[in-house]
């Protein structure tokens, strides 16, 4: 039996696709992109416009998404990978057209990573790593080969604009060794809120976008009976999915949200379900849609679902 009533329910949606995904863009996503390009990125536009270029396009892959489920080791051996990067690039961006041209990327990328780890005395992992790598560097390789751009992050945006679908994308990325299912439904999901692009996907794909983790198994029971501790991830992001539109709530912000609760504002589970009480009761009741609008957005800005 769900912890929280349907009006309760609807009210933690709402700050979670709200105010929490708002900080968790500001304070969590921009911050992170920007460490992996280099680049100051105060808002959205100035990320959209950064990722854009393919160079930069391809450090956020490497070094925010790629080790993104690696737990500990996550900081380290993305620094690892980036560091390589500008190993094979020699220090200099204009030559990622020449790196992609090469007709040997992945394998070049792959070197370099092994010598930045035994530089740094650092287990290379190569099961792990090897097919990550060399998989990232052969997407955009391959991508540069059709048309001399080579940018991972626009085609995927791409994809999704022209079908309207996420399955097909999702597919090609976690084909990819190294990149599973929540690695892709993160990449899926940050693209999606990033864009704005959710009201255009058909709803049947809505599932792709919620990455599963421990936080979200823990908060599904609380929101749903339709979840307990013995469901399936994909069932876990389905029934999410529908939650949220049923309640016109955002998923991918949604998501977001939790985020931001596991990493910044609550961080431990055993106070998850406390902190949400509280959450719904600082809610107005007759606040939750007109605070946040259709979408978990202000109400200034329009939210229609694709039907």
């Amino acid at each position: 039996m769900a912890t929280f009533s349907p009006m309760e329910v609807e009210a933690i949606l709402h700050r979670l696709a709200g105010e929490k995904a708002d900080k968790f863009q500001r304070e969590v996503l921009y911050p992170q992109m920007a460490r992996a390009m280099k680049l100051p990125l105060p808002n959205s536009e100035a990320v959209r416009e950064a990722l854009a270029d393919p160079y930069y396009a391809f450090r956020v892959m490497l070094g925010y998404y790629a080790f993104a489920k690696r737990g500990n080791d996550r900081a380290e051996y993305s620094g690892f990978a980036l560091q390589a990067l500008d190993k094979v690039l020699r220090g200099d961006k204009a030559n990622f057209s020449a790196f992609l041209a090469s007709g040997n990327a992945p394998e070049q990328l792959w070197n370099a990573f092994v010598e930045v780890c035994q530089e740094n005395q650092r287990k290379i992992n190569e099961q792990l790593n090897r097919g990550l790598i060399e998989g990232l560097a052969g997407y955009a390789a391959q991508l540069y080969a059709e048309d001399e751009i080579g940018n991972i992050w626009m085609d995927i945006q791409k994809a999704i604009v022209q079908s309207g679908r996420v399955e097909p994308i999702y597919e090609k990325i976690t084909d990819i060794k190294g990149i599973g299912p929540k690695v892709g439904s993160l990449v899926l999901r940050d693209m999606v809120a990033l864009y704005d692009l959710e009201s255009h996907i058909d709803p049947s794909d809505y599932h792709y976008l919620q990455p599963v983790d421990t936080w979200i198994r823990r908060i599904g029971p609380m929101l749903t009976d339709e979840i307990d501790e013995k469901t399936a991830d994909w069932v876990i992001a389905g029934k999410l999915s529908k939650l949220c539109r049923r309640n016109r709530v955002s998923g991918v912000r949604f998501n977001q949200g939790v985020q931001y609760l596991a990493i910044v504002e609550v961080r431990d589970l055993e106070r998850l379900k406390g902190y949400l009480r509280t959450l719904a009761e600082s809610t107005p009741r007759t606040a939750a849609r007109s605070a946040t609008g259709v979408g978990g957005r202000p109400a200034t800005r329009s939210f229609t679902w694709r039907r």
